[in-house]
């Protein structure tokens, strides 16, 4: 038994608003989560790498390991 081109249309158009209603609902808020995490997570390595990058240097330095060779945090 073929389904009518309508009600075809009408299925696809509740699970649209289904999608957008889960989206609405589930999906940006917890975007919005992860992303004051991942704010979270930045600001505080902003405020550590500098002086872990140090303190790794001055480690190393200690080591009597080769004065050239300088460790960072940063990405090269």
């Amino acid at each position: 038994m073929e389904e009518t081109v309508e009600k075809r249309l009408e299925r696809l158009e509740e699970k649209i608003d289904q999608i957008l209603d889960l989206l609405q609902k589930e999906v940006r808020p917890n975007c919005k989560k992860m992303g004051d995490h991942i704010d979270f997570v930045e600001n505080v390595y902003d405020n550590v790498k500098n002086p872990l990058g140090f303190i790794c240097n001055k480690v190393n330095y200690f080591r009597a390991q080769d004065d050239n060779v300088k460790y960072t945090l940063e990405n090269n």
